[in-house]
């Protein structure tokens, strides 16, 4: 079991702590199944705009979006697109309630909770990551949805005065309660992921502990929150300028005069232009990282050279590899941030309700205790029958009535 301190100074090891390659990897498989399918329904709603499909390929490729693309885009070509998002949103928070999970078994002492283990909860627990914010969202609704139907009904003659002029203080107080509730919302898509993974949460409880945590720390919060995103911008930089430069030595050696003398180049041209589109709208960023990671220069979108058969062949297996190193990069940022959620998660439940979550026995300690339980009274019933079946051998024989001992 881990010991911490129950403060700030607990948030500075969330680098390390995410610095763990199970983590990555859960944020990485969310982070690519999200990614899978916000392209493809983006694609189908650019389909659905009118594009022709080689056209949204030459223009996107693997980086699809509908905002600014020079063309009017229809509102039904969005349904898709932002489904792809909401999605992804979803994806988000689940791989983080599984990475939250992850941290907070280690912290307790259990290293070999897996990443599989932590599918497995998130199975079991994290409808309670999705309904908890949706939850809060239909708290709002409701409140509007009754302010509509009291304007309307206000605004006929003496039914102003029971409707509006008399409750106005109660809306007053409603109505601050429903912004309240619009920070809590943006509070419970933040802490979700860590209250279900650390504490084992339902819905309702989840709902409580988003109103209690930013009612009880407000300060800690926005503090800590802050000191999180510092160091994951931090960390993430220094992580990425490892693999920087790892990516810089491997080229520098390959792309020799004596080894392989300007087929590197190509190769990798031709990877980059899988990769990303040259008229995308964010081919800019995309563009600029990967010069940042490049060896050369100047990444052009479309390599000049010819490539032969095989060649073609390594620069598929290239992008995709650089896919992978550019999306382990990204998936480090997010573990930082759900580690941090985690701990910032742990601290505040401990100075607002003085409950230390790494003592309390998780679910999976009680179903070891039970389990060790019913086997204790399993021996001892063995034992009991045991001794009972030895003492029945062991006793004397009674006479028989038909000869009687003289």
């Amino acid at each position: 079991m881990k010991k911490l301190h129950f403060d700030v100074r607990d948030i500075f090891a969330t680098p390390r702590l995410a610095l763990s390659g199970k983590k990555i990897w859960v944020q990485f498989v969310g982070l690519a199944i999200g990614w899978a399918i916000y392209t493809i329904l983006t694609y189908l709603g650019l389909i659905l705009n009118g594009q022709p499909l080689v056209e949204v390929w030459r223009t996107h490729h693997f980086f699809p979006c509908l905002w600014m693309v020079g063309l009017p885009v229809a509102w039904y070509a969005w349904l898709p697109s932002l489904l792809g998002m909401l999605i992804w949103v979803i994806l988000f928070l689940l791989a983080s309630a599984a990475v939250a999970r992850i941290t907070y078994k280690q912290l307790k002492g259990d290293e070999f909770f897996s990443s599989g283990d932590s599918f497995k909860y998130i199975k079991k627990h994290g409808i309670a990551v999705i309904m908890g914010p949706v939850s809060i969202l239909l708290i709002m609704a409701f409140f509007i949805v009754m302010a509509f139907i009291a304007a309307w009904i206000a605004k006929w003659p003496v039914l102003d005065i029971i409707f509006l002029g008399l409750p106005y203080l109660l809306y007053f107080v409603v109505a601050t309660f429903v912004v309240y509730t619009a920070v809590v919302f943006v509070v419970s898509l933040i802490l979700a992921p860590a209250i279900v993974g650390t504490s084992e949460e339902d819905t309702m409880e989840t709902v409580f502990q988003s109103y209690s945590t930013l009612w009880g720390q407000p300060w800690r919060l926005v503090i800590y929150e802050s000191l999180v995103g510092i160091l994951t911008l931090v960390a993430t930089f220094v992580y990425g300028w490892a693999l920087i430069l790892g990516y810089k030595f491997f080229n520098l050696v390959f792309d020799a005069s004596w080894l392989m003398d300007g087929k590197m180049t190509r190769i990798v041209d031709k990877a980059m232009s899988y990769i990303y589109g040259a008229n995308s709208n964010i081919t800019g960023f995309i563009n600029q990282f990967f010069q940042t990671c490049s060896y050369r220069t100047l990444l052009p979108a479309e390599p000049t050279s010819c490539l032969t058969t095989t060649e073609y062949i390594t620069a598929v297996l290239v992008g995709i590899a650089l896919l992978v190193i550019a999306g382990s990069v990204v998936s480090y940022l997010l573990t930082n941030f759900s580690v941090g959620q985690a701990l910032i998660y742990i601290i505040l439940r401990k100075k607002k309700d003085d409950e230390n979550l790494i003592e309390r026995k998780d679910e999976d300690e009680l179903k070891e205790e039970e389990e060790k339980k019913k086997e204790e009274e399993a021996k001892t019933t063995e034992t009991a029958e045991g001794e009972t079946t030895a003492s029945t051998e062991s006793a004397p024989a009674e006479p028989s009535p038909e000869n009687p001992a003289n």
